[in-house]
């Protein structure tokens, strides 16, 4: 796919973007930005006392400038519940974009190997501000991120350089992530440089940053650092409009690099174009990505055959514009001794304000510690009247309680003699009361004893009583086994009646019917219920009747 159209269009705008944002959102300035990291970096100067801190001391102020040309151009969230998400987060800047900006959250994405949480959660404290939030921790080069939402503002600051492969598939992961119209923050180091020249001209690396660390704690350091136009390729490729694009000096001043920056002008090079950082504000404006992989980082034959050609007429102009510069030699002499003379001025004039700067430092840096002195003794102060009004009211206090501790003492002295004449009475009362108790104990133990011989008489009659029932117990299990006796003999009688009365009717013989009935089985019954009648007083009485009838119906039938 010819790209011509993409690099044509980048260098057309090339320097025909603005340096500021001009959107309908609204930004801090500036002085506001510079102010906020100032109040961070005395922060955490007065508080770095953990090592932690003393990095974070270290980095911002290492990184002043350029956090505070970041921080002016980040827009502000003009609507409630806009979300920010910072790509290789600092923590920090999660706390100026909650406090500062107004954004409801912001979520990081860091890379720690070495740690095994896949969400890291963060606490940041400035003075009496603080907030919170969640950071993801994973590689972003790989092909899966594990953050799925879309948000209103995207930074991606000082971490492109760092990226060993595909860059160009971490800015689609980005642009997926990006609501449209949203807007992506981006910072990156400028390879085209007044440093990358200082290091040209010096036969190093026209790098910023190219150092390993035996320590591996700066891993993976600078894989590529990129120059203005493949800068604005990357955002072009990505479905990004620029916004605004500058380059700022974040660690030196121009008036610093007038050397540097005279030799670079014989080519046409502008100075603001020439700071080492390079920071854009770009919004998205399309729903994909334009081109997945640009000639400039992805095709040797693609860049040569395709864009190298279009630089081509950047080259000439440069030569041509070198050439016209040496060509006026003599005009060249006389302006450079006067810009020796200058030079030399300035030079007096930077030592006279590197003087004055460093006095202003050492006074800054005394002013610094005399306020913070004052403000720990005017801290001290207040917590001592504190503890003065605290001890005074404590004392009015007592002498409160004391008062009512004597008129308390005064009510208990007359208490204690009420007490101490009730005492007496009551004194009186229980000897009465104790000689009363005495005589109804005497009584007490008589009834015991009385209550005792009477308890042994009952158990005695009890006994008795339980003895008697026994006996009629006995008594009624004889009689009914009698009575039952009675009930078998009445039978035996009964089938000897009806047997006789048989055998009367078979032999007609009555004279011999009595002699059998009186020799056997009447008699023998009629002696045994008399036997049984004899030893029973009561079943005598009983039966008596039927031995008279049954005498008489014996009678009668013989």
């Amino acid at each position: 796919m010819n790209q011509d159209w993409l690099t044509q269009r980048v260098l057309k705008d090339l320097d025909s973007v603005p340096t500021e944002p001009n959107t309908d959102h609204d930004y801090l300035s500036y002085e506001q930005a510079e102010a906020i990291v100032d109040e961070t970096l005395n922060y955490l100067g007065a508080h770095s006392n953990s090592h932690e801190l003393e990095t974070e001391y270290t980095y911002i102020k290492g990184h002043r400038k350029r956090l505070a040309h970041t921080l002016s151009m980040i827009p502000k969230a003009n609507v409630e519940g806009q979300r920010c998400l910072d790509v290789g987060s600092y923590g920090y800047m999660g706390l100026w974009l909650t406090i500062y900006l107004g954004y409801s959250e912001v979520i990081g994405i860091e890379w720690h190997p070495d740690v095994e949480d896949k969400i890291i959660h963060r606490e940041i404290r400035l003075n009496d501000k603080s907030t919170q939030f969640k950071s993801y921790n994973f590689d972003i080069t790989q092909s899966v991120w594990p953050i799925d939402e879309e948000f209103d503002t995207v930074l991606f600051l000082e971490v492109l350089e760092h990226i060993n492969q595909d860059p160009m598939g971490v800015m689609a992961q980005i642009h997926e992530r990006l609501k449209l119209d949203g807007t992506l923050m981006m910072s990156v180091p400028n390879a085209i440089s007044y440093k990358a020249f200082h290091e040209f001209l010096a036969g190093m690396p026209p790098w910023t940053y190219w150092f390993y660390e035996p320590d591996l704690s700066h891993e993976p350091r600078h894989c590529f650092e990129y120059t203005p136009i493949v800068f604005k390729t990357l955002i072009g490729s990505a479905g990004m409009q620029e916004n605004a694009f500058k380059t700022i000096y974040a660690y030196s001043e121009v008036a610093n690099e007038q050397d540097t920056i005279e030799i670079a002008s014989a080519f046409g090079i502008d100075v603001d174009s020439f700071g080492e950082t390079m920071i854009i504000h770009a919004t998205k404006n399309c729903e994909d990505i334009q081109v997945r992989y640009p000639d400039v980082l992805y095709s040797p034959d693609g860049y040569y055959k395709n864009v190298y050609p279009l630089l081509r007429n950047r080259l000439q102009k440069a030569i041509e514009h070198y050439r016209d510069h040496t060509d006026n030699s003599a005009e060249l002499e006389d302006l450079k001794e006067q810009v020796t003379t200058r030079n030399e001025d300035i030079s007096n004039l930077k030592d006279l304000l590197s003087q004055e700067h460093a006095h202003a430092a050492d006074v800054k840096e005394q002013l610094n510690s005399l306020l913070y002195t004052c403000d720990v003794e005017l801290s001290k102060q207040r917590e001592l009247q504190a503890d003065i009004e605290n001890h005074e009211s404590k004392l009015q206090h007592i002498e409160d309680e004391k008062a009512k501790i004597e008129l308390k003492l005064k009510q208990t002295r007359t208490w204690a003699l009420t007490l101490q004449k009730e005492k007496q009475d009551l004194n009186m009362k229980v000897n009465e009361l104790l000689f009363t108790c005495d005589c109804f104990l005497k009584k007490e133990q008589e009834n015991e004893s009385l209550a005792k011989a009477v308890e042994i008489e009952s158990k005695t009659a009890y006994e008795a009583r339980d003895h008697a029932l026994s006996l009629v117990q006995d008594s009624n299990n004889w009689a009914e086994s009698l009575s039952k006796e009675n009930a078998d003999l009445t039978n035996q009688v009964n089938e000897l009646l009806f047997a006789c009365d048989c055998y009367l009717q078979q032999i007609n013989d009555p004279q011999r019917c009595v002699q059998v009935v009186r020799e056997r089985r009447f008699r023998a019954a009629l002696e045994t219920s008399k036997a049984v009648a004899r030893k029973t007083p009561v079943l005598r009485t009983a039966l008596r009747p039927v031995y008279r009838s049954t005498k008489k119906f014996i009678k009668r039938r013989i």
